[in-house]
């Protein structure tokens, strides 16, 4: 596996939305297209299978949003044309290999493409799988290859149990059920999160619910992917177009850190992490732990480790942690540092905020000016850090 690509994996699993925003520009910015081979058990003398092999070559060659204006994304449905394709996860440079073309059911107007992403070492005796991605063909008057892909999430879902409270509706895999109370705190949740930014709701917003992440994932055309296994504290993810998937039953409906990013992301399109985190953690808390459960977390984290930096945690680069304890301790501190900031200018101050340039030493040369501490001594910033921590983790 290449440097780059181990590189982006860590901090793909310290940080699921910095995974999907740098995949997103990856794939935009692809100079050449992957290599793409066909399995042994895909037939392409079949008419219809050698189009859709033609047409996953053309899309993965190129597949972003351009793809629907070229015909190669399905655009006959609300999903497909506004939300597009939910696995850009799998797209990192991985050799592709269309493993199966197989039609949905009886008749020959669907079919389930299936795509493995793997590398292989160079003497060929180890494979490292990334992604088995599932989409569907469907047949379409005028495309180009006499097919379109689409998503999975309308198809698998379609018998899922659904229940719709104010601008949310909520979507259960089998053996899942209604939460009433959270399913109230939710749905009160999206109209007071626009309130406080004074910015328009969503219209609407998708929430699946399953029984693990593995589960969502499966739902939106990832069969396998190894981030659902490898990252424990995992269960949550949000997109653009307004869908959340919420694979941790202990929290189902509660998931609203992620709902958050589907509330803020269309106002703060080009955020920085530390703001997009901070935020959705001081509102929703986050993995599974409240806001103030994440203050005290953070707190343990520096007990633990008297030498630790605010600029390692920016980094995602605390010695000897691992990926788990880093977003946590990244999370929290976004989450003081936005509290704070919203304290001392309110909402003007998070809109500034959000508009910092995320990177490491960026951020560490402006947020002095954002928290009102003098940046002419350089450790003032981490004894700010320890001692706000220290003070907002016992509050109650």
């Amino acid at each position: 596996m290449s440097q780059h690509i181990l590189r982006f994996r860590r901090l793909a699993l310290a940080s699921p939305i910095l995974a999907v925003s740098l995949i997103a520009a990856q794939v935009d910015a692809q100079q050449a297209p992957p290599t793409v081979s066909v399995s042994f058990g895909v037939d392409t003398t079949i008419t219809d299978v050698g189009s859709i092999v033609r047409l996953v070559r053309a899309y993965l060659a190129k597949p972003d949003s351009s793809a629907r204006s070229r015909g190669l994304w399905s655009t006959a449905t609300d999903f497909n044309r506004l939300v597009g394709d939910l696995t850009t996860e799998a797209y990192q440079g991985f050799p592709a290999t269309i493993v199966s073309v197989a039609s949905d059911g009886p008749g020959d107007s669907v079919y389930v493409v299936r795509v493995l992403y793997a590398q292989g070492d160079s003497a060929g005796t180890r494979i490292s799988p990334l992604a088995l991605q599932r989409l569907y063909a469907v047949r379409e008057s005028g495309a180009p290859f006499g097919f379109a892909l689409a998503g999975a999430l309308p198809r698998l879902t379609r018998e899922w149990e659904r229940r719709t409270e104010g601008r949310v509706t909520y979507w259960y895999a089998p053996g899942q059920h209604p939460d009433p109370v959270k399913i109230s705190h939710t749905s009160t949740f999206v109209d007071s999160v626009a309130e406080l930014f004074h910015i328009a709701p969503p219209s609407h917003i998708d929430m699946y619910l399953g029984r693990s992440y593995e589960e969502v994932e499966r739902a939106i055309g990832l069969d396998f992917f190894p981030e659902a296994s490898a990252d424990r504290g995992r269960g949550g993810r949000a997109f653009p177009g307004a869908i959340v998937l919420a694979g941790n039953p202990a929290v189902g409906e509660g998931y609203v850190h992620e709902v958050a990013h589907v509330i803020l992301g269309p106002t703060f399109p080009n955020r920085n992490r530390l703001f997009a985190e901070g935020v959705a953690t001081w509102l929703g808390g986050s993995r599974g732990r409240t806001t103030q459960e994440m203050y005290a977390r953070l707190r343990q984290i520096q007990t633990a480790r008297p030498a630790l930096t605010l600029s390692q945690v920016l980094s995602n680069d605390i010695p000897d942690a691992q990926a788990e304890e880093m977003t946590e301790a990244f999370y929290a501190t976004g989450a003081v540092i936005v509290d704070s900031v919203y304290r001392r200018a309110r909402i003007a101050g998070l809109r500034a905020l959000a508009q910092l340039n995320g990177d490491p030493k960026s951020l560490l040369a402006a947020l002095p000016g954002q928290l009102g501490i003098s940046n002419s001594d350089p450790s003032a910033l981490d004894r700010w850090w320890r001692s706000q921590v220290t003070k907002i983790s016992a509050a109650r």
